[in-house]
């Protein structure tokens, strides 16, 4: 593994510090599976548009 993207590793840590502390708290209610599953979903279809209609 020499070629790292160490932007796009920078990115993704950032982005969990942010957003971990509010899913977390999210979380507390149960029923936490359907709400991980639709993120994914939507995470999933993001990143499906983005390498069919992007730059690359």
């Amino acid at each position: 593994m020499e070629n790292v993207n160490w932007l796009g590793l920078v990115s993704l840590l950032l982005v969990a510090l942010l957003v971990g502390p509010a899913a977390f708290r999210m979380n507390r209610g149960g029923r936490w599976l359907p709400k991980v599953a639709a993120w994914l979903a939507v995470l999933v279809g993001l990143m499906f548009v983005y390498q069919t209609f992007g730059p690359f």
